[in-house]
């Protein structure tokens, strides 16, 4: 299934997680992001539990620091 994360393109097999998903990409620190499906902020706590759907769009947010 296709699905786009931050406007990229990925290719997931049906039925994958969130969290599996995450853990696809090899994100270097999941402290501190927080992440959007079709413009819902998913919860730290669902995102094992939120299985992904076709064409979905993800927007992966870090937080960033600064003065």
């Amino acid at each position: 299934m296709q699905i786009t994360i931050n406007n990229k393109e990925y290719t997931f097999e049906e039925n994958t997680s969130l969290e599996n998903a995450i853990h696809t990409l090899q994100l270097k620190d999941k402290n501190g992001i927080a992440i959007a499906i079709n413009e819902e902020i998913i919860p730290r706590s669902k995102w094992n539990e939120t299985i992904l759907n076709n064409e979905d769009k993800i927007i992966i947010i870090g937080a960033v620091a600064g003065g």
